[in-house]
């Protein structure tokens, strides 16, 4: 028996509030946790399962990609099925794909589980979104999204500990196991509690949304397999670009001229929606790729153990944190083009001090930048979720919010595969280029009081001296990484200054 006989649009009372934010907050916090978890545990994964650098990264693409693709269908399921349905067919999906994640026997099997287990769960997030909108009244929009992204956030504070621990005492398939009971819960709480939405009869654009979903597949598995194919040295590169290019050409013809295509182009007459769909391109590079590079620097460079940069990653959960519990109060007396630059400049600058650190930077220096760029990173999601939707129709959120997530997810999945590239080819030019100064006629070396140590008279010599060359050519790789990440926040500045106030 359902709690809340009301609609979904209310209005509800301040218990009744409490009684359905709790359990949507549980649900979106699946899909945060699921992610936060699986960055730290990602060396552990590459070394369990014997994976490239460029192949590990593939767990966390298929599932971002997998989950744009699902995000495309979230609009019309929702609209034909009822948004109360799906969610709940969501924390189903996402329980059993879990499951079937920490059962996987190898890499290939893994990364297909994570495909599976985004695309079922890609309606998590955008209908967690729109039912907290439609919940909470105009008025405190601001509100609704910052106790909303909380919930988002307590998976980046908790989860890379919590990963860690898993990994650590156990295995990295706990991670995955971990979600079982609590997708359980999170269903009980959504089916006892959740308001039913209007149904309607919606017809589908095929033509659109085959190109779109064809457009993104074909770019991400170009830009995933770019590297390891030589590019567009390979006609299966070629193939990707061309087809990626074509499917995308034919989606943006077709909405422009269809009657009813798959984008409602009301949508776009909304400035702020428009500019901020830029924006969370940006914030998917900029903030995702970070999370994907640190543990692996960490572990790889660094030589961290799981547990320690669990404890680490976790610091920018608690600065997203403070961000969080600050941004109510700032949303009402700062400009949002102020909160949006200022998360801006925190992400930029955390990552241009990176661009600074050394194979033995300390971890105070990791702590504090963390900290910096997680405190960025809250600020800039709240704000700029608020101010997104400030504008838009209420008959157009839950496509709003789809295709908020929907280029959300391409920037996380586009960035990721860019820092995986940058990361293999920076560490063999660089590993070619500093192995040509290693020489018997070197003056350095020969001067260099730990020659004793990494000579070239012998065999261990020798092999000390080829792991400092690895470790300093991955090293620089990171440093290049980290510059793409401060371009890409600088890229986002001009966008900020075409926002408008929701009062205009």
């Amino acid at each position: 028996m359902r709690i809340i006989s009301k609609s979904a649009q209310g209005p509800f009372t301040t218990a009744e509030l409490v009684i359905i934010t709790i359990p949507v907050l549980m649900a979106s916090l699946l899909h945060a946790l699921n992610m936060s978890t699986a960055y730290v545990a990602l060396p552990s994964m590459q070394g369990n399962l014997s994976a490239g650098p460029d192949q590990v990264g593939w767990i966390i693409t298929s599932f971002v990609v997998a989950s744009a693709v699902g995000t495309v269908l979230t609009g019309w399921v929702s609209v034909r099925i009822g948004r109360r349905n799906l969610f709940l067919a969501a924390i189903v999906g996402f329980t059993l794909t879990s499951l079937l994640c920490g059962t996987a026997t190898g890499l290939d099997e893994l990364v297909f589980m994570r495909a599976l287990q985004g695309f079922v769960s890609a309606p998590l997030l955008p209908i967690s979104q729109a039912i907290m909108l439609d919940t909470y009244p105009r008025r405190r929009h601001g509100f609704a999204m910052s106790i909303w992204s909380m919930g988002m956030i307590l998976g980046p504070v908790v989860g890379p500990t919590l990963g860690a621990l898993l990994t650590e005492w156990y295995d990295w398939r706990y991670l995955f196991f971990l979600n079982v009971p609590m997708g359980l819960m999170a269903f009980a709480g959504v089916y006892l509690t959740l308001p039913d939405a209007e149904r309607g009869e919606q017809r589908l654009d095929w033509i659109g949304v085959v190109s779109l979903i064809i457009g993104v597949v074909c770019i991400q598995l170009m830009l995933d397999r770019g590297e390891r194919q030589d590019w567009f040295e390979s006609p299966e590169i070629l193939a990707e670009a061309v087809l990626g290019a074509l499917a995308f050409y034919i989606f943006i013809v077709h909405c422009l001229t269809d009657d009813d295509p798959y984008l409602n182009l009301a949508i776009f007459k909304d400035r702020n929606f428009v500019v901020g769909l830029c924006l969370i391109f940006v914030f998917g590079i900029a903030v995702f790729s970070s999370l994907f590079i640190l543990p692996l620097f960490l572990q790889n460079v660094q030589d961290y153990p799981v547990l320690a940069t669990g404890w680490m990653v976790s610091v920018r959960g608690i600065g997203t944190m403070l961000a969080m519990m600050m941004g109510g109060v700032l949303a009402d007396r700062v400009p949002a083009k102020f909160l949006i630059l200022l998360g801006l400049a925190c992400v930029g600058v955390a990552n241009i001090w990176m661009t600074y650190w050394t194979a033995n930077v300390s971890p105070f220096d990791i702590i504090w930048v963390t900290l910096v760029s997680g405190f960025g990173m809250g600020v800039m999601w709240v704000t700029l979720t608020t101010v997104t939707f400030s504008t838009l129709m209420p008959e157009l959120r839950t496509e709003g919010a789809a295709l908020f997530a929907l280029i959300r997810a391409i920037g996380a999945s586009v960035g990721t595969s860019v820092i995986v590239a940058i990361l293999v080819r920076s560490s063999q030019v660089n590993y070619s280029e500093l192995r040509d100064h290693i020489n018997p006629f070197s003056e350095s070396l020969r001067l260099s009081r730990s020659s004793a140590f990494w000579g070239l008279d012998s065999m261990s010599g020798l092999e000390t001296l080829r792991n400092i060359v690895v470790a300093q050519a991955e090293t620089i790789a990171y440093l290049n990484a980290f510059t793409f990440l401060v371009a890409v926040a600088v890229a986002g500045v001009p966008f900020v200054f075409l926002l408008r106030k929701p009062g205009r």
